[in-house]
């Protein structure tokens, strides 16, 4: 090791900065000082030779070293993750194993469903409407599915209406938040908590709803929510169940209706 060594191979290990004066404000010294320890000088003391063997990430003897075992060991340094980097890469190796086991326990919930709330226009109303929950790009969405009209009647396919609509797990539960863009210019936003059933043969999700206007202050509208899966053909399902009902409209399912009460948005 060799005190006059050190210009050359410092100059060499600041060479991961765009610039000398970047490399001065890391360490902590001012640029003149720097320059003073690249042209030989000056050498810097104990306490500051420390400071930049920490900050560059090597050992005194490097900054002191043959500069061919300098760069070598520069080479690998190189070669292996900083602390940051390998935190960064840790963080993003824990989310996407999350994101597959997340993933994996979405598919299960992956189909069409009819889903009853209760409407903004009446507490009296239960509203049914047909979602398909799906995955793309190992995320999981949901979409309105809707009928294509003819003469005022669903007897013309199925068209689908795309939310923003994500569909993530927290705390045990299936939550759906969705953003969607109504043709008034106005935002609805909405966020679906659903109880995930104790068994995986289980086809009915319990929870609740919150839906609310952006542009619309105060326009909030609380429910009790329920969605069940369903395998019949989608147009099928539209015609038979889909639409606002009343709460004693036998029309609806009694099980469903029953989960409903006249006079509250949220039980």
């Amino acid at each position: 090791m060799q005190p006059q060594n050190l210009p050359r191979n410092l100059r060499l290990l600041l060479g991961k900065y765009r610039s000398l004066a970047e490399g001065a404000h890391d360490i902590g010294i001012n640029r003149q000082q720097l320059n003073k320890y690249l042209n030989g000088s000056s050498f810097p003391s104990a306490r500051t030779l420390q400071r930049i063997a920490t900050t560059l990430g090597v050992d005194i003897d490097v900054l002191l070293a043959d500069p061919a075992q300098a760069k070598q060991a520069l080479e690998a340094q190189t070669a292996s993750p900083s602390p940051i980097e390998a935190a960064m890469q840790s963080a993003y190796s824990a989310s996407l194993d999350r994101l597959i086991r997340e993933e994996g326990t979405l598919k299960a919930y992956c189909g069409d469903y009819l889903c009853w709330h209760r409407t903004a226009i009446s507490d009296a109303y239960i509203h049914a409407s047909l979602i398909r929950i799906y995955q793309k790009d190992r995320k999981t969405y949901a979409k309105s599915l809707i009928a294509i009209r003819r003469d005022g009647q669903p007897s013309h396919g199925i068209k689908t209406y795309v939310h923003d609509s994500h569909i993530f797990l927290n705390a045990g539960c299936l939550h759906l938040v969705r953003m969607s863009h109504l043709a008034s210019g106005e935002t609805d936003l909405g966020l679906m908590i659903l109880k995930l059933p104790r068994l995986p043969s289980e086809k009915t999700l319990h929870g609740h709803t919150l839906t609310t206007s952006i542009h619309v202050s105060g326009n909030i509208v609380p429910s009790k929510v329920i969605m069940r899966k369903v395998t019949a053909p989608p147009l099928q399902i539209f015609r038979r169940h889909c639409g606002a009902w009343r709460l004693d409209d036998l029309h609806t399912e009694k099980d469903i209706r029953a989960e409903f009460s006249a006079g509250m948005y949220v039980e």
